[in-house]
């Protein structure tokens, strides 16, 4: 299940769809989990969303518990973990939903703990002392709403809350040809910051390249979730 800041308590609800563990606070939530979807109710349907095969007796309506939508037995068949909703168990999707709750589930599985326990890079700033002032860690706060930084000149950066940020681009440094993320952020409704951080030497690249490709996972996954929910 994903991980939540140690001060927010979490609570076991029932659904329709089935038990959840969920954030007692929603001032607490992850930004990368969704809500139940409301579902498409039964007296409305009567062919299957994809198929368009006619429900009857033996052809059953089914709801997909991601997108709400009915589809029949065929169509709908895929129990699969759902994190991004936080399903204690497996539970009904149809296929297209199926495809991307598998990917959102490799990120909850691999790419969301690479986040949270961070990486180290050099960041594009003028050096306070020596050239190791520019090196800090950098990783996704247990809760999942803010990037934190240590080490380093981390005590002049405060965290970025994610729902701030606006972009997230990735690229080659110019000077060491090194891979580095660009996070821009807004600080207040009328300032934007620029944040670069950039892969520094061995041990700690193949690490940050890993973040970095973990990060821009997190954010395609934030867009889609803004384009479904504009």
């Amino acid at each position: 299940m994903p991980r939540m800041e140690s001060g927010c308590t979490k609570k076991l609800i029932r659904s329709k769809s089935g038990l959840r563990i969920v954030s007692s606070d929603d001032n607490f939530r992850s930004p990368f989990i969704l809500g139940e979807p409301e579902w498409i109710p039964d007296r409305e349907i009567t062919n299957c969303s994809e198929c368009k095969s006619k429900f009857d007796f033996i052809r059953r309506k089914h709801h997909c518990r991601r997108c709400g939508r009915i589809y029949c037995g065929a169509c709908c068949d895929t129990k699969i973990g759902l994190p991004r909703m936080c399903f204690v168990d497996p539970v009904r999707v149809c296929g297209r939903c199926a495809v991307q709750t598998y990917k959102e589930k490799d990120f909850f599985d691999h790419q969301l703990k690479t986040l949270i326990n961070g990486a180290t890079f050099v960041i594009d700033l003028p050096p306070v002392e020596s050239e190791s002032s520019n090196i800090l860690l950098c990783k996704l706060s247990p809760d999942h709403r803010h990037l934190v930084f240590e080490g380093g000149i981390s005590e002049n950066l405060s965290p970025v809350e994610l729902t701030r940020i606006k972009f997230v681009g990735v690229g080659k440094d110019q000077k060491t040809g090194a891979s580095s993320v660009e996070i821009v952020y807004s600080e207040d409704q009328m300032n934007n910051k620029k944040l670069k951080l950039i892969c520094g030497p061995e041990p700690h690249r193949k690490l940050a390249n890993s973040w970095i490709s973990a990060i821009h996972q997190a954010f395609k996954l934030l867009y889609e979730r803004q384009m479904d929910n504009p």
